[in-house]
C-alpha cells in the first residue's frame, strides 16, 4: 500500500525549481499549480494494509460506526516538518499548514486496493463566522468623525488575539502584558514597584474582578501554575502577582536554566494567555467607549428611521394581577433599527419585553405574549403561562 500525506502551503509561495527528495525511508515532493506551490507531498511505498484507516461496529448509541486510525507514522513526520519549518523561520516566514494534512492511501495492486476501507482523511481547523452588529460599523465610523481611534490599545489587542487563535499561548501573553504595563504601570519596570503601581489603579483592579468572573476556558486541560491560581478563587492582588511574576519569566529568555520556558511548549501558558486576553479586551473596550456614547446612540436610531430602516415589534400580552378575577390585556411596541427581523433580534426584543413586564408588573402573573411585525402582522414569537390560582 502507498501513503501519501498531502500538507498545504497556507500563503503564496514560489519555489524556481524542485526535484523528489528522500523523506524518512520514503519521498518528499513539492506540489506546484500555476507557478505556485501548494503543498508538500510525503510518500511512502511498501506499507502494509493494516496502517490504514478502517471502521469499527458501535452498539447502543445514535453513530453505528467509528473511524479508528492505525497510521502512527504521521507523527514522525510532523516531527521533522515542525523542525524544518524552525530552521527556515530564521530566514523566512513561510506558513506551512501541517495541522491540516489530507492522507491517502491507495493501493499497489488491484487486491491492496479492494481491501482499503478508507481512501482519505483530512482535517481542517474551525474558522467561524464573524457576527458583527450593523450598529458596532456605525458607531465606530460615527466616533471616528471627531475622535482619534484607540490605534495603541487595537494594535496590541489584536496581537494578541490572533497570537492566541493560533494557539501561540507566550506571544499572546506578551502582547497583552505590553498593553497592561504601557496603560496602567506608570513606567515602572521592577517587580515590586509594578505590582504596587497596577494594585493601586482601582481602574486596572476593576478590570482584573471583571475578567476573573468572565474567563475564557480552555480548550484542554493543561497542568500550570496559573491554572493552579484560578482553581483557588484568587484576589484581585494574587493575580496582579502572578501576571507580574510571569512577565519576568516570559519576557526573559535564559536557555542554560532547566526550569526555563521553552517556545515549542506552548500549551503550558494557554490558561496564562486566556486570562491576560480577557483583561487585554475590556481594555480595549475602555478605550473605545467612544462609540457607546448616548449622542451617537441617538443618531444610528436617527439616520436609520430616516432611510426607513425601522421595524416594530407589536407584543401583545395578557396577564392577571394578584386578587384579580379578570384578565387584562396590554400591548408594547419595540421599535429597532432594521431592514430585516431575525432570530437574534426577536430575542433582544422577547428580553426587552420581559424587563419591561417585570419592571412595570412586578406582583403580576403573566399568562401569554404574542409577538408580531407591524404592517405585516407577521408572527415573531408566541408563548404561554400555565399559572396556579
Amino acid at each position: 500500500m502507498r501513503i501519501r500525506y498531502i500538507i498545504p502551503i497556507k500563503r503564496a509561495l514560489v519555489i524556481p525549481d524542485h526535484w523528489t527528495i528522500p523523506f524518512q525511508g520514503g519521498t518528499c515532493r513539492v506540489v506546484e499549480e500555476d507557478g505556485y506551490v501548494q503543498a508538500l507531498e510525503i510518500t511512502f511505498t511498501g506499507q502494509p494494509i493494516s496502517d490504514a484507516p478502517s471502521f469499527t461496529e458501535l452498539h447502543g448509541v445514535r453513530e453505528k460506526f467509528s473511524i479508528v486510525m492505525h497510521d502512527d507514522q504521521f507523527g514522525s513526520v510532523k516531527r521533522q516538518l515542525d523542525d524544518a519549518m524552525a530552521f527556515l523561520h530564521c530566514f523566512y516566514d513561510i506558513a506551512l499548514a501541517v495541522d491540516e494534512a489530507e492522507t491517502k492511501y491507495e493501493g499497489e495492486t488491484p487486491d491492496e486496493e479492494e481491501q482499503i476501507q478508507i481512501k482519505a482523511f483530512s482535517s481542517a481547523k474551525n474558522k467561524p463566522v464573524l457576527p458583527l452588529t450593523f450598529d458596532m460599523l456605525t458607531r465606530a465610523l460615527m466616533a471616528a468623525e471627531t475622535a482619534t481611534g484607540p490605534r495603541f490599545e487595537a494594535t496590541l489587542a489584536t496581537a494578541a488575539r490572533k497570537a492566541l487563535h493560533g494557539q501561540h499561548f507566550i506571544d499572546s501573553f506578551r502582547y497583552s502584558f505590553l498593553l497592561i504595563e504601557s496603560r496602567y504601570g506608570e513606567g515602572q519596570f521592577k517587580s515590586a514597584n509594578l505590582k504596587a503601581a497596577l494594585n493601586s489603579n482601582t481602574e486596572f483592579g476593576a478590570i482584573v474582578e471583571a475578567a476573573l468572573k468572565n474567563r475564557l476556558p480552555c480548550r484542554r486541560e493543561h497542568t500550570s501554575d496559573t491554572a493552579v491560581m484560578l482553581s483557588n478563587t484568587p484576589s484581585v492582588e494574587d493575580v496582579i502577582s502572578h501576571l507580574v511574576d510571569k512577565r519576568g519569566f516570559y519576557f526573559h529568555g535564559n536557555t542554560m536554566r532547566k526550569d526555563g520556558w521553552k517556545p515549542e511548549a506552548q500549551e503550558v501558558a494557554e490558561a496564562l494567555a486566556l486570562l491576560a486576553v480577557s483583561i487585554t479586551q475590556l481594555i480595549a473596550q475602555n478605550a473605545a467607549a467612544r462609540m457607546f456614547e448616548l449622542g451617537l446612540s441617538e443618531r444610528h436610531l436617527a439616520d436609520a428611521k430616516k432611510v426607513g430602516a425601522e421595524i416594530v415589534f407589536q407584543i401583545k400580552f395578557k396577564f392577571r394581577e394578584p386578587g384579580e378575577k379578570f384578565q387584562r390585556e396590554h400591548q408594547l411596541n419595540v421599535n429597532v433599527p432594521g431592514t430585516k427581523a431575525t432570530s437574534v433580534m426577536a430575542f433582544h426584543v422577547a428580553k426587552h419585553f420581559f424587563d419591561y413586564f417585570e419592571k412595570n408588573m412586578p406582583a403580576a402573573g403573566l399568562e401569554s405574549a404574542e409577538c408580531t411585525l407591524q404592517g405585516t402582522e407577521e408572527k415573531v414569537f408566541s408563548m404561554k403561562f400555565h399559572v396556579n390560582g
